[in-house]
């Protein structure tokens, strides 16, 4: 059975709450499990990346990203959590605050707005499938200077 609109709320502030005490180090990014599925793919809608073709296919992959820039780590403030039951699918409006590792001081902050397309696994148990994720578009000396990027880690 399809989970309601106020149980995808709570799932998806469970997420945002897991991720930013788990998602970036590579000792407790496992705990993500819970939440992405196996064959997850993000897609970028930005330059850093690569944008879209550039797709990041497979949880572990998208691990490997998360944990790949340890100079720095970001920290989410949910603002809106938007939610179409019927499609199983989820946008949340997001403040991104990018910290320096070890001094903790803003790099910078940003918005992003993914949007989540969900799927219930054999257990019936909620997961993401996709991620299309857009952020804000800020210069390129602010925007490059946020995340020392290392796509040789992703795998595909």
């Amino acid at each position: 059975m399809k989970p309601t609109h106020d149980e995808i709320v709570k799932w998806m502030n469970d997420y945002f709450a897991e991720y930013n005490a788990s998602a970036q180090n590579a000792k407790t990014v496992h705990r993500m499990d819970t939440y992405f599925a196996p064959d997850f793919t993000f897609i970028p809608y930005m330059y850093v990346f690569g944008g879209p073709q550039n797709a990041i296919t497979g949880r572990e992959a998208f691990y490997n990203m998360l944990t790949s820039h340890p100079s720095d780590y970001e920290k989410f403030i949910v603002h809106d959590i938007f939610v179409d039951e019927k499609r199983m699918v989820s946008v949340a409006f997001v403040e991104a605050t990018i910290f320096e590792t070890g001094t903790d001081r803003i790099k910078v902050k940003k918005n992003y707005l993914p949007l989540y397309e969900l799927k219930l696994d054999e257990t019936g148990a909620l997961k993401i499938a996709i991620v299309r994720f857009f952020w804000e578009s800020l210069p390129p000396e602010i925007d490059g200077a946020a995340y020392a990027v290392d796509k040789s880690k992703w795998g595909k």
